[in-house]
This record gives C-alpha cells, sequence and structure tokens, in this order.
C-alpha cells in the first residue's frame, strides 16, 4: 500500500510529513531523523489501520454473505419503493430520482461514512423532502440488516424547519368559492369547508356513505382504508351541509368528475384559483387545518375533533388546531359556579344528616 506521508527536511534541520493527498505540510518537531522516521510510521500506520480493518470485514463478510458487500443504495431504495401504501410509490420513486441522490445510488452500503450522506443534505437542490427521505432510507436499511450500524447517530441528524401549514379563513373561502364557475368545483370546496375531509376523502364521497333517515355522513379516511385500521366517522348532518347535498347529485358519485382527476391536478387547480386572488400559503390541506381551529373555538370535545379528522395522536391534533383564537369566560365566572357547587353539596349534606322526628311527635301532629 502506497504510504500517504512523505518526509523531508527543511534549512533548520527540522523534519516535516507532507500529506500526499492534500498536499499538506506538518511539523514532526524533531532534528533527530530516526525519531523523525518512528513519528512518521505511526502517522502512515494510524491511516493504513482503518482501511485494513474495513478490508478484512468486507473478507469475513463476503465469505458470510456474498451480496452484503455489494449491495448498492440503490437497492435500498427499490425496495424502499415497493413498500408502504401504493399511493406513495410514485411519490418516492420522484424524491429518489432528484439530483440531491444521484452520487448515492452507486455507493456501496458497506462504504457509506457520514460525509456521504452529508453530501446528500447539504446539495443545493436539497430541502425538507430530501432530509426527510434520506432519513426514512438510512432507517430502512438498518431495519433490514443490511447495515450493521448505524451511519449517523440520532443527535447527529441536522434538525429540520418543516414548512407550516395555515388554515384557510372564512373570507379566502368565500371569495375563492365566489370567483369559481365550475360548479362541481365549487360545491367541492364547500364541502371541504364544512366537514374538514382532506381532499381524496370528499373526491370520494358517494351517497352510499350517507344515511338520510338518520341524518349522516360517513367518512372513510382513504390512506388508512388499505392498512386495516379502521378510519371511519360519523357526522350529523347540520342545515348548512343539507344545503350542498341539495346541490349535489342525488345519487351514485357526489363528485363524479372531480373524482376522476388525480390529487395533484385537484391541487394545482386550487393553487391556480389562490394565485388569481392573490391568496397566498394555502392548499387544499388547509381546509382541514381551518376545521380543526373552528371545532376548538366552537368548544367541540377534542377526542370527537380528532375522531372526525382521523387524528390518531393528540399531539398532531394539538399542531392544526394551535392557532385558534379560543375565548375564555373571565375568571369571576368559574368562582360563582364553584361557589354555587359547594353551596349546593352543603345544602345536599345537611339533608343527609337531619335528625329523624320522634314518632309520638308525628302522631300528635297527625
Amino acid at each position: 500500500m502506497k504510504e500517504r506521508y512523505k518526509m523531508f527536511r527543511r534549512g533548520g534541520g527540522i523534519y516535516y510529513a507532507r500529506d500526499t493527498v492534500t498536499l499538506g505540510k506538518q511539523s514532526l518537531g524533531t532534528t533527530d531523523r530516526a525519531q523523525a522516521a518512528r513519528l512518521l510510521a505511526a502517522k502512515n500506520q494510524a491511516v493504513e489501520q482503518p482501511s485494513l480493518n474495513k478490508g478484512m470485514a468486507k473478507v469475513y463478510l463476503s465469505a458470510a454473505s456474498p451480496e452484503f458487500a455489494l449491495r448498492t443504495w440503490s437497492d435500498v431504495m427499490e425496495k424502499y419503493v415497493t413498500s408502504g401504501a401504493e399511493s406513495s410509490k410514485a411519490r418516492k420513486e420522484r424524491a429518489f430520482r432528484s439530483r440531491p441522490y444521484v452520487a448515492l445510488h452507486k455507493l456501496k452500503l458497506i462504504d457509506t461514512s457520514a460525509e456521504h450522506l452529508f453530501a446528500v443534505l447539504e446539495h443545493q437542490k436539497a430541502g425538507n423532502s430530501t432530509h426527510h427521505y434520506l432519513r426514512r432510507l438510512h432507517n430502512f436499511a438498518l431495519h433490514l440488516g443490511w447495515l450493521l450500524a448505524p451511519v449517523m447517530a440520532e443527535a447527529a441528524w441536522p434538525s429540520v424547519h418543516s414548512k407550516k401549514f395555515c388554515a384557510i379563513s372564512e373570507d379566502e373561502h368565500l371569495r375563492i368559492v365566489a370567483r369559481e364557475t365550475n360548479m362541481e368545483r365549487r360545491w367541492y370546496y364547500q364541502m371541504l369547508w364544512e366537514t374538514g375531509g382532506s381532499q381524496s376523502d370528499i373526491a370520494h364521497l358517494s351517497w352510499d356513505r350517507i344515511d338520510r333517515e338518520n341524518e349522516v355522513i360517513q367518512f372513510q379516511r382513504q390512506k388508512l382504508a388499505h392498512r386495516g385500521t379502521g378510519g371511519n366517522s360519523c357526522l350529523r348532518i347540520g342545515p348548512r351541509l343539507q344545503g350542498v347535498l341539495d346541490q349535489l347529485p342525488q345519487e351514485g358519485d357526489l363528485f363524479p368528475k372531480i373524482k376522476q382527476q388525480d390529487p395533484k391536478h385537484r391541487a394545482a387547480e386550487f393553487r391556480r384559483r389562490c394565485r388569481v386572488l392573490k391568496i397566498q400559503d394555502r392548499t387544499l390541506h388547509s381546509y382541514r387545518y381551518a376545521w380543526a381551529q373552528r371545532a376548538r373555538v366552537a368548544g367541540m370535545p377534542e377526542r370527537d375533533a380528532m375522531n372526525h379528522l382521523g387524528h390518531k395522536s393528540r399531539a398532531i391534533h394539538v399542531a392544526y388546531a394551535a392557532a385558534a383564537t379560543v375565548t375564555v369566560l373571565p375568571l369571576e365566572f368559574y368562582e360563582a359556579e364553584r361557589q354555587k357547587k359547594i353551596i349546593r353539596f352543603d345544602q345536599q349534606t345537611a339533608a343527609a344528616h337531619a335528625p329523624i322526628a320522634d314518632v309520638g311527635q308525628l302522631a300528635q301532629s297527625g
């Protein structure tokens, strides 16, 4: 193996080590040639030992499992794309075809270091999506047993500053509806506002899910149905929601044309409408944030709102409803209510412990 460090002496008699890779120079701090030679040998050995250890590990692993030493990140990507929901497959493939991942495709797992992962994260085209999928890809390879140990520990991953979704306001919603000339799409936005359903759930809504007699709509989360985890909730039909239903087809699908559209096309159409009206940072998902915040302001129990929106985690639901402005009653109202309860409790206690009248007295009074 070629030695990385070479020794030379300068005019003052001090010996130096020159790095043949970086071309940097470092003083060995001695004028004794024998001592300088020992120091130089130690530096070269320190560099060679990790490479030797890795080479020996490759030999042992190849003997135990030949494919282990040959797997690349491209193999992990192919395996990861086929996992999970079918609806997310195209999104994963698109992410791994992006520029930040180009250098990672042919890199062998066994040769991967933290520098390779940081190179992906620090690419000029890298964003939160790049960080998200790289982290999941790393953990997926680890769970498969294709990585012997984490390339980077949990604390070493840089933090992600996720973009915050904003709820759509009632004024913005009314402006969008007023500008929309397509009647099916107009009532589609109205349904999103009244129910807080996801764009796909509402697009696939049909009269099979509506109980006219009991005035109830049963929602099914599309992304949870394939997992067999339920995802159903029932919403009572109020006057406003009934007014929307009266404008829609009275059998079959409520939004037959919108149902046939790809989700990204529905989202793109909504973005165009917002751009024309100069409404920024709003998506179809903003309707779910708006419904969660309106439910909180109205005083709906958190458990009921979570169940309707399909939130399994309270932390997620709190994030949706966090921006709601809730008006609370003054403290003296609660103090007065508490005082009423104390007085009522004292009266009940006194009645329960009242002495029983003498039977003779009762007879005389009778």
